[in-house]
């Protein structure tokens, strides 16, 4: 027999020789086993076990070397499994995360299969049976030990429907323990929390080994060919290769061989996409596509080549693609090797309704790429969003569906799910709940959303928690009413959020936070209030005003300190990041310099126009006087910065939204200036014609002064008022001029459509949007030599047509320039 380790403890009432229903209150007496070859998980289930009985009934335990006299006993592991009398069981055959739990009266046995098995086990004893809740890193739930009903004989196995769960919040990473006691086995190596698991997430891969640092001056043929041009010139993450190469493909191969000999314990590899839309449209890649009815066609026949090669080196390895964005749908005939891993991402979904909701248009294409994955793939896995990366800190709508999205993957095969959210700081907008909510589900997708959500709050913030519950629904209601469908990355009309309803939901967090009945749900109810000041801040509806060339806005005496406050409280939880990619120390500063900001305005018998040059030059007003129309509205929204036309580089010259320029005025025109590191200017002027003051004419100018040869383009960005929030476009027309002005926006979406060749090809110099309902519109010319390509970014929901103008790329040697000039016009009538 197999010598043995003893941890013994107080456990539950005195049993008798008989089987019996165990009080957790009153058994002692009992001991932990666990093998002498125990892993490292086995034996922490059993420090876990016997701290987390400690916590729950006050009893201390105390390590045997046998199992206590009377024979009543915990074994813990697969060792020890096997020792326990009558109700012993062999887990060796089980898989690395299923358990089983036995308990007789006599003897409890927990085991699972290893690494995870066992610990995953001890948990799930404490939830299931003792009503412990592992809410945060520093809040475990221990109900009174005298309030847990007695615990019938019980034989219980489980195991996980999904190998690959990954809550993506902070507090998993930073606290790899409490991750494990959510079930998350996706963020620490640690042997005795039962390691990672050994599949990785797919993601974004091409740029590692195809990317124009190495290959863009020798090889141009390996990168993607796109209106005639090899897109070999740009940073890598912005390529895509040409996927029908040889050469490319044979690189790919032995990169990914490579690879895989380096890291011999690896399940699975990406061979996938790079995060943007520049897929290759060269006639062999197209000739596939057009055929399979998708992008997807050309970039899986590479992936099932390379999948083919790799099978005969590493026949457990699986290779891994993303089907995201343009690659989401499913080929007609191309189907994925029996070794090819798909990640489906879930990008374009809308976040406020179910997945499978039929009524929800966001979300009904994409349970169609889900079956159709799904009838011709085993190997489905799912990327899916949950968090706005526009704003972490926003209330955010999508509680009620996090549940029946996770039942949904799991009974269309889903083997893994990634839930992204929030990973980048430890507050925004209810981290600790949304963590426990998917983090819950995800190991048990029976579970509904909102008894979680309730019974997280009530455990949580105590007394304040049924005003927290009560401004969640109101987040809910508010987005549910106004009849969108937002996706990942909202803007705030879209979440329904209101001057109205953003004053209820500040309200109702003052009155939670005089509710905390200690200081310790005190703070967690601060944190959690973070968005109820961030809406009031970015949707109060108050307007902003230019006074004496300062553009600033006052809020009533109850919001004077919203803004400070916000401020102190997001430093106060750690609150890094408002947004992808956006630190929040960034957003803090801008929040200052936005309380008065600098202006330059001019106006004639046509036009009034205000620009704020320290808000990168951005023309935040510019209303047409004989209609009374605000045709860039930045200066009417509660936030100023959309709805503006600027400037912003996209090859030479970085830009944000508080890129400086220096500004003057000389009559009707205004002189933008801003140098750049290397010395290098952005020169901007904008003005009306003199002889026609119904126009409006922007000129702008690059002047290289760097030491070596750069490559320079910048794009106009005019974010028009489209007076409307219709997706028709018999309601709001879009044009492009050729001989005649032509109409090209049928079944468009934001931005592009089946008439996009009709823009790119005019050659008329122009195009346009105009409103039929409200009879107004907006025109922009320009000279065709100087444009490389106009688009049209069309945006129903922010009630917003952009009619952007991207300039020529061009390397320019020291000294030399690049320019681009345009017109505006009000349209009264559509263009012909």
């Amino acid at each position: 027999m197999k010598k043995i380790v003893t941890i013994s403890m107080f456990l539950l009432a005195a049993v008798s020789g008989m089987a019996a229903d165990i009080a957790p209150a009153n058994m002692k007496g009992w001991g932990i086993i666990v093998a002498e070859d125990a892993i490292p998980s086995e034996r922490y289930a059993a420090e876990e076990f016997e701290s987390l009985f400690q916590q729950l009934t006050g009893n201390s335990l105390s390590i045997a070397a046998a199992p206590p006299a009377d024979g009543h006993a915990i074994y813990i592991g697969l060792g020890a499994a096997t020792q326990a009398p009558s109700i012993g069981f062999d887990a060796s055959g089980m898989s690395e995360e299923e358990l089983r739990i036995r308990l007789d009266g006599e003897n409890l046995v927990i085991a699972g299969g290893r690494t995870r098995g066992t610990l995953y086990g001890v948990y799930e004893f404490f939830e299931r049976y003792c009503g412990v809740r592992f809410l945060s890193p520093d809040h475990t739930h221990f109900p009174a030990a005298d309030s847990i009903p007695a615990i019938a004989q019980l034989d219980f196995t489980y195991n996980p429907p999904f190998s690959f769960r990954w809550s993506y919040y902070k507090a998993n990473a930073d606290h790899p323990e409490f991750a494990a006691r959510l079930h998350v086995n996706t963020v620490t190596h640690d042997e005795k929390l039962g390691g990672i698991t050994r599949q990785t997430l797919i993601g974004h891969s091409y740029a590692r080994w195809i990317n124009p640092e190495k290959y863009g001056k020798t090889h141009p043929e390996y990168f993607a060919l796109i209106d005639g041009e090899r897109k070999c010139n740009i940073p890598a993450q912005s390529t895509e290769p040409c996927v029908t190469n040889p050469e490319v493909i044979e690189i790919i191969t032995q990169c990914v061989l490579e690879e895989i000999a380096a890291n011999p314990t690896m399940e699975n590899i990406a061979v996938s996409q790079n995060d943007n839309d520049g897929y290759c449209r060269c006639p062999e890649c197209s000739a596939i596509n057009e055929r399979e009815g998708t992008p997807m066609g050309a970039n899986l026949a590479l992936v099932n080549t390379v999948a083919e090669r790799v099978e005969k080196v590493y026949p457990n390895v699986k290779v891994g693609t993303l089907a995201y964005w343009y690659t989401r749908k499913a080929p007609k005939t191309i189907k994925p090797r029996h070794n090819v891993q798909i990640q489906l991402c879930s990008i374009e979904c809308c976040e406020l309704h179910p997945i499978n909701d039929p009524n929800c248009p966001k979300n009904v294409s994409f349970c169609k790429d889900v079956m159709d994955w799904k009838a011709i793939s085993e190997n489905v896995w799912i990327w899916n969003y949950n968090t706005n990366f526009s704003y972490y800190d926003l209330p955010f709508p999508n509680l009620r569906v996090i549940g029946p999205n996770v039942r949904f993957f799991r009974d269309n095969n889903a083997k893994g799910v990634f839930m992204q959210a929030n990973a980048m700081g430890d507050a925004g907008d209810m981290c600790d709940l949304r963590n426990y909510l998917m983090a819950r589900t995800l190991w048990n997708p029976e579970l509904e959303s909102w008894p979680l959500v309730e019974e997280f709050c009530t455990l949580h913030y105590e007394d304040a928690a049924p005003v927290i519950l009560e401004y969640l629904k109101l987040v809910h209601k508010n987005a549910e009413t106004n009849g969108n469908h937002p996706n990942c990355g909202a803007f705030p009309v879209e979440l329904g959020l209101t001057p109205k309803g953003v004053e209820r939901g500040f309200d109702l967090f003052q009155q939670a936070l005089s509710l905390a009945p200690n200081d310790t749900v005190r703070k967690r109810v601060e944190m959690a209030s973070i968005p109820a000041y961030r809406a009031v801040i970015v949707a109060n509806g108050r307007p902003w005003k230019n006074e004496g060339g300062v553009v600033k806005r006052a809020l009533p005496e109850r919001f004077a300190s919203v803004i400070t406050d916000y401020i102190a409280l997001c430093k106060k939880y750690n609150m890094s990041y408002v947004a992808e990619g956006k630190a929040s120390s960034d957003y803090f500063e801008q929040l200052e310099k936005m309380a008065a900001m600098p202006a330059v305005s001019i106006e004639n018998a046509v036009w009034r126009m205000t620009i704020l040059p320290e808000q990168n030059g951005k023309m935040a007003e510019l209303l047409h006087k004989p209609s009374g129309r605000y045709m860039l509205q930045g200066i009417t929204h509660d936030n100023i910065l959309q709805g503006c036309l600027d400037e912003v580089g996209q090859a030479g010259f970085a830009t944000t939204a508080f890129s400086p320029f220096e500004a003057r005025v000389e009559g009707d025109i205004i002189h933008l200036t801003r140098t750049l590191e290397d010395g290098s200017t952005v020169e901007r002027s904008v003005g009306f014609k003199q002889d026609e003051p119904e126009a409006i004419v922007c000129s702008s100018r690059v002047t290289h002064k760097g030491a070596e040869p750069k490559l320079y383009q910048f794009r106009a960005r005019p974010e028009f008022n489209a007076f409307s929030n219709t997706a028709d476009y018999k309601v709001l027309a879009a044009f492009a001029k050729g001989d005649t002005w032509v109409q090209f926006n049928k079944d468009w979406k934001e931005s592009t459509g089946p008439g996009n060749d009709i823009l790119v090809g005019a050659k008329g110099g122009g195009f346009a949007y105009f409103n039929h309902e409200a009879k107004s519109g907006m025109a922009v010319t320009y000279d065709p030599a100087c444009v490389k390509y106009p688009r049209l970014r069309w945006y129903p929901q922010y009630e917003q047509a952009n009619l952007e103008l991207f300039s020529q790329d061009t390397e320019l040697k020291p000294g030399e320039t690049l320019e681009m000039a345009y017109t505006l016009r009000y349209l009264g009538e559509a263009p012909k």
